[in-house]
């Protein structure tokens, strides 16, 4: 993930990276879908991306073939949560509001990657761009605008939300 979602980026101390991914693949661990998919965190010299490991279980058209849909979805999704929570990965819990994705072209049966860009984070909502791809960043095999509502814990009552 890219932009202000990632941590090494952000002021405070020094972090190793090493950290910095452990962090982010225990984030992505506590997501039951994303465990199911065998999502994985993968270091980018721009920051941190989002595999999607090819299985046979995710092909949606097997005349093309091509992943399903709703695993390129889902994909998108979690990136765009995980970069959202950010810094904060104990106090907020986003929650998705809208998710717009367009399909740019088939995904073929091969490792799918995504990254994720702050746009705007406001108080309550973040709105976060997500890319899809698997050869080459500049070919995309979908994009997607995710806007998301946090909602903030209470450190007294982690059963409380704001």
């Amino acid at each position: 993930m890219s932009g202000t979602a990632n941590p090494a980026q952000s002021s405070g101390p020094a972090r190793d990276a090493a950290t910095d991914i452990q962090r982010w693949q225990t984030l992505l661990e506590s997501i039951p879908y994303a465990r199911h998919l065998g999502l994985e965190i993968v270091p980018d010299s721009t920051g941190v991306q989002v595999h999607l490991p090819f299985r046979e279980a995710l092909v949606g058209n097997v005349m093309l073939p091509a992943l399903h849909g709703g695993v390129l979805g889902a994909l998108i999704e979690i990136t765009a949560r995980i970069a959202a929570q950010g810094e904060d990965a104990m106090e907020c819990r986003p929650r998705i509001l809208d998710c717009n994705v367009d399909y740019l072209r088939s995904a073929r049966t091969q490792s799918t990657f995504a990254s994720a860009e702050i746009v705007r984070r406001g108080r309550r909502v973040v709105l976060v761009r997500v890319t899809c791809w698997q050869d080459r960043i500049t070919a995309p095999v979908a994009s997607a605008r995710v806007q998301l509502l946090l909602d903030t814990v209470s450190a007294a009552n982690p059963k409380e939300a704001r």
